[in-house]
């Protein structure tokens, strides 16, 4: 007989609606298109719902919902399914509908999925670097590599974008 969740409906609930913007978030930026994110949240919520892991604090909650996240979206990477399609062309409706957000959606697919989740967790969920090490299981200087590849590639794609903006194109 399995284990029932030790989880109620009321608890499940207020954690879901407490966590899932911000999973969606990572999932997203992770897998590049609305179903997969959402398949991958959802996956992130059965296994809370099932596993009932007991947390210290709020932020421990926190850190195993985010590894559970980028776990599975490393699944849906992995699936024959994920390698032979593609799929950015839903960046424009993640969007709040302003057009800066759009541009900075759209810089931030130029990165690879592995950048995008630091950055994410750096600097919109405010993780300090060892914090982020300890979430995704790798090294403080692999975190810091990534953050410094990260802004190095999206300073050359917003230095572009400007120089669109204000008509220059350059030789090629």
């Amino acid at each position: 007989m399995k284990n029932k969740p030790r989880l109620t409906m009321e608890d499940f609930s207020e954690k879901y609606d407490k966590y899932s913007p911000m999973l969606y978030r990572i999932c997203i930026l992770r897998l590049g298109n609305k179903q997969d994110a959402e398949d991958a949240l959802q996956n992130t919520f059965i296994k809370l719902y099932y596993k009932s892991p007991e947390f210290s604090d709020s932020e421990a909650e926190k850190a195993w919902l985010i590894r559970v996240a980028v776990n599975c979206c490393k699944d849906f990477q992995k699936s024959f399914w994920q390698k032979n399609t593609v799929g950015l062309e839903e960046t424009a409706e993640i969007s709040t509908g302003v057009i800066e957000d759009a541009v900075r959606l759209i810089d931030l697919f130029e990165l690879s999925p592995k950048n995008r989740v630091v950055l994410e967790l750096y600097y919109y969920e405010g993780y300090s670097v060892s914090e982020i090490a300890k979430i995704l299981k790798i090294g403080e200087n692999s975190v810091t590599s990534r953050l410094s590849r990260a802004r190095k590639k999206l300073k050359i794609e917003m230095e572009a974008n400007s120089d669109e903006k204000n008509g220059f194109v350059p030789e090629h």
